[in-house]
């Protein structure tokens, strides 16, 4: 009995041991321990040779309408594919009702950046307080002097410029150490964008709309190549997938350009199309370190009646042509599947 179960508990080891070669869209994503990846709607920071992902760590068995919010998760990885668990690094307050982050809040799209002025890392998340619902929100501002956590929560303010907050953002650092929070206003759903201070804590002034974004614009994803700021979102359809929505623009105070949708290709694993983004939502766009021009559109697909099971589509941009585009790929290796 006990050789059976070295033998059983030995093979688990080494299939969770096993290092990964491949990304594989809309497939469950496995940790170094053989665990489901639970890190939804999140974002990537690169800091000292290392990637931490950050995402919504949903509880299991508790569906979006039982509040299956139970703080940020954190990876880490050196080569974007295989990835540790670094544990949930801020979490729902189960014991004081009136904080805050009391368990029955709803914690989405959490985004990490660092601020070199405070050494420290600053994470940013939509929260809606308990009993609220969605309807009116905040931004949460949660604190840590390490990546991989514990991050402190630290204050909330509402975002967009109204006393109803703001829903889907991005926090976007520009080449100047600026932070800007871009997102989707309340109640009226302008897209709208707005100048943090220099410790990056609260908004600095008023927020303006983006002119040119297509009405109802949300879930941005931004970055910037060759001087251009490239905006990858979608519609506006609650949980329901829609088509992927590119913007670009010169000046990012400026006036955006509507390109379409840049998504191309056929999901076979849920059996949707670009009509559907594939059955995803963008949530944040890879700079991938060390390979010139090599970027990865983060997509989720969501599961509200039991999120815990949402999967992960992660796929190269491809900028030959000079506009993005977003093939479908079964699988696909960083070495071999991005074109410049």
């Amino acid at each position: 009995m006990i050789c059976i179960l070295l033998v059983i508990f030995g093979n688990q080891f080494l299939k969770a041991q096993k290092i990964k070669t491949e990304i594989r869209p809309a497939k469950v994503w496995l940790d170094s321990n053989g665990n489901s990846i639970n890190a939804h709607g999140g974002g990537v920071l690169f800091n000292k040779g290392v990637y931490y992902w950050y995402g919504e760590h949903k509880l299991e068995g508790k569906s979006e309408a039982q509040f299956a919010d139970g703080g940020i998760h954190c990876y880490s990885s050196t080569d974007l594919v295989n990835w540790k668990n670094e544990g949930i690094v801020l979490t729902v307050n189960y014991k004081d009702e009136k904080s805050d982050l009391a368990y029955g809040c709803i914690l989405e799209r959490p985004k990490v950046v660092y601020n070199s002025k405070n050494k420290e890392f600053v994470a940013y998340f939509k929260l809606y307080l308990k009993g609220v619902g969605y309807d009116s929100n905040y931004v949460g501002v949660a604190v840590s002097d390490k990546p991989n956590g514990p991050f402190t929560y630290h204050h909330k303010f509402r975002g967009g410029g109204t006393n109803k907050g703001s829903g889907d953002f991005s926090m976007f650092k520009d080449d100047d150490g600026i932070l800007y929070h871009l997102a989707v206003r309340k109640p009226d759903k302008a897209f709208v964008i707005g100048k943090m201070d220099p410790d990056y804590y609260f908004p600095e002034g008023d927020y303006q709309v983006c002119k040119g974004v297509k009405v109802h614009s949300e879930a941005p994803a931004i970055i910037k190549r060759n001087g251009i700021y490239h905006m990858l979102g979608s519609g506006s359809k609650g949980w329901k997938p829609n088509p992927a929505r590119y913007h670009t623009t010169e000046s990012i105070l400026g006036t955006w350009t509507f390109h379409g949708n840049p998504c191309k290709g056929y999901n076979p694993v849920d059996n949707l199309g670009i009509e559907k983004t594939f059955g995803g939502q963008a949530s944040y766009i890879i700079l991938v370190q060390g390979k010139k021009d090599t970027y990865i559109a983060m997509f989720d697909i969501w599961k509200p009646k039991n999120p815990i099971t949402g999967r992960y589509i992660w796929l190269p941009i491809d900028f030959s042509e000079g506009e993005m585009s977003i093939s479908w790929q079964d699988s696909w290796q960083l070495s071999t599947s991005i074109k410049k």
